[in-house]
């Protein structure tokens, strides 16, 4: 079972992970793989297509690339990153469009989203790097803020590293995360897994995983 983590020592851990990726120069070399995640035959795609985007939040939004692509699908969508560069960013991109709402979260949970107003969520290329206790508050506060039967797809970690090092010295600085630990994980939040996969990333055979989540109806 997850344990509990105070706010502090939660944002102790965004802190670590967060960090590398403030004003980094991949967001701009990301832009040229985008299309890996909206390939047709590609099981990004054909799990994002079962979501629901009347109401949709974008976790970890980057630069907005793949909002660009959402904000078409999407009766309203949220972005939220923890970064105020990867913000401006978005707002300079996308902040003309009237269904786009960008707000900054605290790293561990999705507040100042309402209880039960979102259709859905996904967060991609993101949580890979997320401590243990990030995923498991994440999905604790999705369970909060999905409506009943909405679902959340997560692109996560399948690296089953220790915890004596620092991620970024991991395979493409995966964190630790399995499949199997991540859907007990939804599960004690009170969720149902809808569908999961390994996943293949570059040449590193299942690093990641992909797990779709839902709240119960």
């Amino acid at each position: 079972m997850a344990q509990h983590k105070e706010p502090q020592d939660l944002a102790a851990s965004v802190d670590v992970v967060g960090e590398p990726w403030k004003e980094s120069a991949y967001y701009a070399d990301a832009e040229q793989w985008t299309f890996v995640f909206w390939d047709p035959a590609h099981p990004f795609r054909s799990y994002f297509d079962r979501l629901d985007l009347r109401n949709t939040i974008e976790l970890a939004c980057g630069h907005g690339r793949h909002a660009e692509r959402t904000a078409a699908m999407a009766g309203s969508l949220t972005l939220m990153d923890i970064h105020q560069a990867n913000l401006d960013a978005c707002r300079a991109r996308l902040g003309h469009l009237p269904n786009v709402r960008i707000e900054r979260n605290n790293g561990y949970d999705f507040r100042p989203v309402e209880d039960g107003s979102a259709t859905a969520i996904y967060c991609y290329d993101a949580m890979v790097h997320f401590s243990p206790d990030l995923v498991a508050s994440y999905l604790q506060d999705a369970a909060r803020v999905l409506a009943p039967g909405g679902m959340a797809l997560f692109h996560h970690s399948n690296h089953d590293s220790g915890s004596d090092r620092h991620y970024g010295l991991n395979t493409h600085a995966r964190n630790r995360m399995t499949l199997e630990r991540f859907s007990e994980l939804a599960r004690e939040a009170g969720l149902e897994i809808a569908d999961s996969r390994a996943l293949d990333w570059g040449e590193a055979v299942e690093l990641d995983g992909l797990t779709l989540v839902r709240r119960p109806a």
